[in-house]
């Protein structure tokens, strides 16, 4: 008799893993080097990256608008996610060869171009890329087979420090995070920056700390580090956070870092990452490093077992994971919020007619910036207020400008024009700098070859 079903052929782990080797050899060879002659940027992202040991403290310092926003800064928003790294990046990043960007008051790090989304490369700190070459499938393999990060891990980088990493900015991501790799196609590709940073392996078999070989009784049960273990992974945390801290990185890409092959307890890595970030528990003081210019921290674990733990760890601080709006509009989101609360009665100060606009004009700027940057609601309504209240400020000197100009009126060509009249409920702007990206991409470029069927499933390393 026939079969009722179709025989389904299991490809072997051992077969699987030498077509990854042989592909990973590909994209080394062929696939990147064309990636990268087609894309300067890309290119220039290489020779940029850079090996940061032992990074120190980023203190807030410089102008008075600075140490403000670190005055009032309340931390980045926390987000646990069961997703791979580079979904999470996608979400929150760019797409710079579709669009232009266009908004007046954005931050950015070159004229006219955003910040990067940041990642973390849970990294080998003995091997550029890990088993990458070799068919493995874990976090850095699985960046490395869909991006340009593989080329800037440069040998003398090795053997990666204890604390600090390698910091590589403009990696272009050309594949999907479906387990075949899918070609992006050009409008869809996107730049991240990533700090490749190294964890130590196995901490259960590593606890002989006694100078009698004794192994340590309070660490043998394997689920929780020893008080040296503790403090050595507390400070590797600090020194990735301070890397994107003084890289100017305001969106992070974490993960349940050396949790899955490197056997660290997930438990114990989940509160070190929840007490460096905002504090433990029962905690009365804040952290001495609030991690100012970060405004968003997302976790992104496939693993739904190691995403329960984060999850509890973060309870009570994660932020509520509404959909994120595609960047091009997001600035506009923010302008409308605080164009909608410039209602709230607030009593102005007194105004000079002869007061010098301009500076009033940067302090709506800057205020308007703060704004877009802060996350509690508390702090973002005293933000709105200051800006209703500086518009108000802004359109009675003018009008009290227009008057004495209407007063000492002698021809008619003295007259100040309608449009420099300003209603109450205006937001001053500044003008755009759009096209002035100093990367060129034509959009129109067809997307490399691949014959290979589209996969929806995100891959699990």
């Amino acid at each position: 008799m026939g079969r009722d079903h179709r025989t389904v052929t299991v490809i072997p782990n051992a077969n699987r893993r030498q077509e990854r080797a042989k592909r990973a050899k590909e994209t080394v060879h062929r696939i990147v080097p064309d990636v990268l002659r087609s894309c300067p940027r890309a290119r220039h992202g290489i020779h940029k990256a850079e090996l940061i040991v032992d990074p120190d403290t980023n203190t807030p310092r410089g102008s008075s608008t600075a140490l403000a926003n670190a005055a009032i800064y309340d931390g980045p928003r926390i987000k646990v996610q069961c997703t791979d790294t580079l979904k999470a990046a996608a979400k929150l990043s760019e797409k710079p060869f579709t669009s232009k960007r266009t908004a007046p008051t954005l931050k950015t790090t070159r004229e006219g171009q955003k910040n990067n989304v940041a990642i973390l490369n849970m990294a080998s700190p003995v091997r550029p890329g890990g088993g990458f070459l070799d068919g493995a499938n874990s976090q850095e393999e699985f960046i490395c087979a869909r991006s340009t990060l593989y080329p800037s891990l440069w040998d003398s980088f090795y053997r990666l420090p204890e604390l600090g990493g390698v910091w590589t900015p403009d990696v272009l991501v050309f594949r999907d995070s479906s387990p075949d790799a899918i070609e992006l196609t050009k409008r869809d590709r996107y730049f991240v920056d990533v700090i490749s940073a190294g964890m130590f392996r196995f901490p259960d078999n590593n606890r002989i700390r006694a100078s009698d070989d004794k192994l340590d009784s309070a660490c043998t049960c394997g689920v929780s580090y020893c008080d040296r273990d503790r403090e050595l992974v507390t400070r590797k945390m600090k020194s990735v956070l301070r890397i994107a801290q003084s890289k100017g990185a305001e969106k992070l890409i974490l993960g349940a870092w050396g949790c899955g092959a490197y056997g660290n307890p997930v438990k114990e890595v989940a509160k070190l990452w929840r007490k460096v970030i905002a504090g433990s528990p029962r905690q009365r003081r804040p952290n001495s490093e609030r991690w100012e210019g970060i405004q968003e921290i997302i976790f992104a674990i496939p693993d739904r077992s190691m995403l329960r733990e984060f999850q509890q760890a973060f309870e009570g601080v994660l932020a509520t994971d509404l959909p994120t709006p595609p960047p091009e509009q997001a600035s506009t989101l923010e302008k409308d919020a605080g164009a909608a609360a410039a209602t709230a009665e607030i009593l102005p100060a007194p105004v000079d007619p002869e007061r010098d606009f301009a500076e009033l004009v940067e302090k709506i700027q800057e205020t308007e910036l703060q704004l877009e940057q802060m996350t509690n609601p508390r702090s973002r309504a005293r933000i709105r207020d200051i800006l209703a209240s500086l518009n108000r400020e802004l359109a009675q000197g003018m009008a009290a400008k227009q008057a004495i100009a209407d007063e000492d009126f002698t021809q008619s060509g003295d007259e100040q024009p309608d449009a420099d009249l300003s209603s109450e409920n205006d937001l001053v702007l500044v003008a755009s700098h759009e096209g002035n990206s100093i990367y060129n991409f034509d959009e129109h470029d067809l997307p490399s070859s691949s014959t290979d069927s589209g996969c929806e499933t995100s891959e699990l390393y």
